[in-house]
């Protein structure tokens, strides 16, 4: 075990594979998540998987509806931690908060800081067709991602990669690193860095809204905005109001002098359609509202598909 207590901010699943290697190798005195909520069709009680963690290992965990709470600030000053670790918390860190710990409170973020600052760096470096991001391990300070560097380490997107897969590597990756980080700063062996705000690129959340398909843009930007908006929020189109998520699409090597949104060609291999550019775009599979997933050819047989998808 790593001399030192710690505390941890977190509240998504992703930090989890983070979380378990803190507590393996330190004094985990305190974990901060965001309070239980309600969501889906039927308003469930929706908890943090951070909690669940907490719970099922009996570790202090508690959730603050906000984190400028004296109650916080005094527990954490009772702790006197070494250092804090913030992982997809969803929340801004105070400064009364990340100033506290001896080494401050470290952040780790999935991209290759200064680019994609903020809450979407994995959707936004797929969205944008990149071939590399990473992780980084930052201090926090009182600007969004734009601490001092602590480590960094490239991970190649594959051309597959979909935001949950490239996560989940991301993940589990994440969490040796910052253990070996951690190690190097206690032990002085490593030196933080300022970033350059010059090459400061954002990474907004994404809406559901951005997962409607525009027909006018190239057929591998939309190849791109799949796999970015996979598994949320999908990407997907109308037909007689209904929606329909599209689940596998390729680039096809043929051109088009249409209209962009015009099907080209229906038969058992997929559905040609025109987009931006005289490119096309050729979708194998797809999922009505409601429906289990299905190839375009099966939607047909009992269904219409119009000339021109709007």
């Amino acid at each position: 075990m790593v001399n030192g207590e710690l505390v941890f901010f977190g509240t998504s699943a992703i930090g989890l594979p983070i979380l378990k290697e803190l507590n393996r190798n330190f004094n985990l005195k305190l974990i901060v998540t965001q309070p239980d909520n309600y969501g889906g069709r039927n308003r469930q009680l929706i908890v943090p998987p951070v909690k669940q963690f907490a719970v099922e290992n009996r570790l202090p965990c508690i959730q603050p509806p906000d984190l400028r709470e004296p109650e916080l600030e005094l527990a954490m000053r009772r702790i006197d931690p070494a250092v804090a670790v913030a992982v997809a918390y969803g929340q801004f860190i105070p400064r009364a908060l990340y100033s506290l710990p001896r080494y401050r409170t470290i952040n780790v973020h999935f991209s290759l800081l200064p680019v994609y600052r903020g809450a979407a760096p994995v959707q936004r470096a797929l969205e944008n067709g990149e071939s590399r991001s990473g992780i980084t391990v930052f201090e926090i300070s009182g600007r969004m991602d734009a601490g001092p560097v602590w480590a960094q380490e490239e991970i190649a997107i594959r051309p597959d990669d979909t935001t949950a897969s490239y996560q989940l590597r991301l993940g589990e990756r994440a969490a040796p690193f910052l253990l070996h980080t951690l190690k190097q700063i206690f032990s002085g062996k490593i030196r933080k860095h300022p970033q350059d705000d010059s090459l400061a690129t954002l990474a907004p959340a994404v809406k559901k809204s951005e997962g409607r398909v525009d027909w006018r843009l190239p057929a591998q930007r939309l190849c791109d905005r799949l796999r970015a908006f996979t598994p949320w929020p999908g990407l997907f189109f109308s037909l007689e109001n209904r929606q329909i998520k599209i689940i596998n699409a390729r680039v096809s090597g043929k051109e088009h002098h249409g209209q962009t949104g015009q099907i080209l060609a229906l038969d058992s291999q997929g559905l040609l359609v025109g987009c931006g550019l005289e490119t096309v775009l050729e979708i194998t599979n797809i999922q009505p509202d409601g429906k289990k997933a299905m190839s375009p050819w099966q939607f047909s047989l009992g269904n219409r598909f119009p000339e021109l998808l709007s």
